[in-house]
């Protein structure tokens, strides 16, 4: 497989799903297609045999990391501060348009003011994400349960379906070892030997 094309017909990826340490793999060279189905097959059996023990850990996991009131606390403050900082903005303006002060006094004020304005709104704004993430996690997780129970068992060849329904990307981490990771958060690492004609996984 060429990781700049897109792989034949049964595989959805192109290129920019894979990613090597951060960056796009086109010059990593080629995979065989042959070889990502068979370490998907081997990461959907390993997944499916041991689903109770991985998923209930990874479930304590999120829930553990869920909204908590420390969260709610930091939130407050973070919405206090932001409007402190408005209230001074428009206390400056005013402060100008009455001419109690120079414009070039209140202009550096001004931007100082924005630039903690800036920040604070940048910290909710990242933590508010990060628990839009979490409550992702969790929703993708209770997918991928109904996923594995609706299967009769392990998979014996690969299917372009559960394939594009659990992995998010693949990561090349070296050149033999990838890194799938799934819509839900969980990752797996799987290691394959190169050989000519068939690669050994």
């Amino acid at each position: 497989m060429d990781n700049c094309g897109t792989v034949a017909e049964k595989v959805s990826w192109i290129c920019g799903t894979y990613i090597i340490e951060g960056k796009n793999s086109c010059g990593v060279g080629r995979i065989k297609e042959e070889t990502i189905k068979g370490l998907f097959e081997r990461v959907f059996n390993r997944l499916y045999d041991d689903r109770v023990r991985l998923l209930g850990d990874y479930n304590a996991k999120l829930e553990r990391e869920k909204l908590t009131e420390l969260d709610n606390e930091r939130i407050a403050k973070l919405d206090e501060e932001i409007e402190k900082l408005i209230k001074q903005e428009r206390a400056l303006f005013l402060i100008e348009e009455k001419g109690y002060a120079d414009h070039n006094f209140v202009k550096a004020e001004h931007e100082e003011l924005v630039k903690t304005l800036t920040g604070f709104q940048m910290k909710r704004s990242n933590w508010m994400d990060e628990i839009n993430k979490r409550d992702t996690r969790m929703a993708r997780t209770l997918e991928l349960e109904s996923i594995l129970e609706a299967q009769e068992g392990n998979i014996t060849e690969f299917s372009d379906d559960l394939y594009s329904r659990i992995v998010e990307k693949i990561v090349v981490k070296e050149r033999t070892k990838l890194i799938f990771q799934l819509k839900n958060g969980l990752a797996f690492e799987e290691t394959y030997t190169l050989k000519r004609g068939h690669d050994i996984f």
